[in-house]
């Protein structure tokens, strides 16, 4: 409860405001770039019980729209969202000293019309422990169409396919601000065959999908696939004393962030069978945890964690609040009271990787850093802060949420 509480306060205001603010754009259809009017536009604000409608206005006949109120404030986290053709769209808006923005909010038309999609970057990561082998995969998929349509279709949008021996998948879509939005994977035509009825909207959707199978035999066969070309494939496999074999899985040495064995494979057709074989004694438990600064090297897995225990509360909200570009101001407010030499290094970590968050996305906003980049490092950086408040006591969360939202 005390890591929920913690969440909820990197989302809330400071404790000085300013005066009432005011939220304005223009809403514009990017599938054929001209303004929507009559749209309608809702004003939202998370909070202790989930998102929280402030206000909502309709857009006029050249597409512009404005919230003015009292309630909006400074130094605020708000996210404007709009329906259109069944699709629901977001615009994050974060408010700094001055509590005013003006932003351009793009919708787009729906088309139930398969698109030719791509996957520009997946990883798997494949992990025996016990008598389990536990398999977790990412897609980044590219949705390329021009013009830009979102790809709406009661049949399925996004198809994979298992193997025969793999139980049943739970699947989760990052969302806008990264929020992992729990799926239901419904079964395809054929065995093994499964899709998801997400809306593919233009530009990037990440897909995560996991599974376990029986390992007591100490041997697995993966045989998963999708029917998109893939430009690049990483599998990585814990622990690292597995013998794997593949025909299209190449070795690349050994993963940074997992320890174990990391292969690749790149620029393959659809429907290109991702098959790898595993022999080996499975790890009996966690990995050890370190000490110092290597801690945060105790990564859960390649995605966070996105599968089950991402479904629950706990987890869903704090990546939620992670994916939330996050502002600087936070790492430069004061952590005021004395506590413990192990607290504050603890704060000192935790503003620490707030801010490499925060300036990994300005490069990206920026277009320094490659998309492939961008998505590997953020994940990782989650996967870091999640491990170090899983750690903390919940004295410190506590304490440093009462400290961050004193109201």
């Amino acid at each position: 409860m005390a890591a929920l509480v913690l969440v909820v306060a990197l989302f809330a205001p400071l404790p000085l405001r300013a005066a009432a603010g005011r939220i304005e754009g223009q809403i514009v259809n990017g599938t054929t770039n001209q303004p929507v009017s009559n749209q309608a536009v809702e004003l939202l604000q998370p909070g202790n019980n989930g998102m929280r409608r402030v206000a909502e206005t309709r857009s006029d006949a050249a597409g512009r729209f404005m919230f003015a109120s009292d309630d909006i404030q400074s130094n605020t986290f708000y996210l404007l969202q709009a329906t259109y053709e069944g699709v629901d769209y977001h615009a994050p808006v974060r408010l700094g000293e001055n509590p005013s923005a003006r932003l351009n909010f793009k919708i787009y038309d729906s088309t139930p019309a398969p698109w030719h999609f791509h996957v520009s970057s997946a990883r798997f990561l494949v992990r025996a422990q016990g008598d389990k082998i536990r398999v977790e995969e990412l897609f980044a998929i590219r949705n390329d169409s021009r013009p830009a349509v979102s790809f709406v279709n009661p049949n399925g949008t996004f198809f994979f396919n298992l193997a025969k021996d793999a139980g049943q998948p739970s699947v989760a879509v990052a969302g806008e601000m990264n929020m992992p939005l729990p799926q239901e994977a419904q079964a395809g035509k054929s065995p093994g065959q499964y899709f998801i009825q997400y809306p593919l909207k233009p530009g990037l959707t990440v897909v995560m999908v996991e599974y376990e199978a029986d390992y007591s035999s100490e041997s697995f066969r993966l045989a998963d696939s999708v029917p998109y070309p893939i430009d690049q494939i990483e599998l990585d496999v814990v622990p690292a004393a597995l013998a794997v074999k593949s025909a299209i899985f190449k070795p690349a040495g050994t993963d940074a962030d997992t320890g174990g064995q990391k292969l690749l494979a790149e620029n393959l057709k659809p429907d290109t069978a991702l098959e790898a074989s595993f022999q080996g004694a499975a790890s009996g438990g966690t990995a050890p945890q370190n000490s110092g600064d290597q801690d945060v090297k105790e990564l859960p897995n390649a995605m966070t964690r996105l599968g089950v225990p991402l479904l629950g509360c706990f987890l869903l909200v704090l990546l939620w609040a992670m994916g939330v570009r996050v502002s600087k101001e936070w790492s430069k407010r004061d952590l005021g009271r004395a506590g413990s030499p192990a607290q504050k290094e603890l704060e000192a970590k935790l503003e620490k990787f707030l801010d490499s968050l925060a300036n990994l996305d300005e490069l990206f906003d920026a277009g320094k850093i490659p998309e492939k980049k961008y998505w590997r490092e953020r994940l990782d950086l989650k996967a870091k802060l999640v491990v170090l408040l899983k750690k903390s006591p919940p004295a410190f969360l506590e304490s440093y949420a009462t400290r961050h939202n004193p109201h």
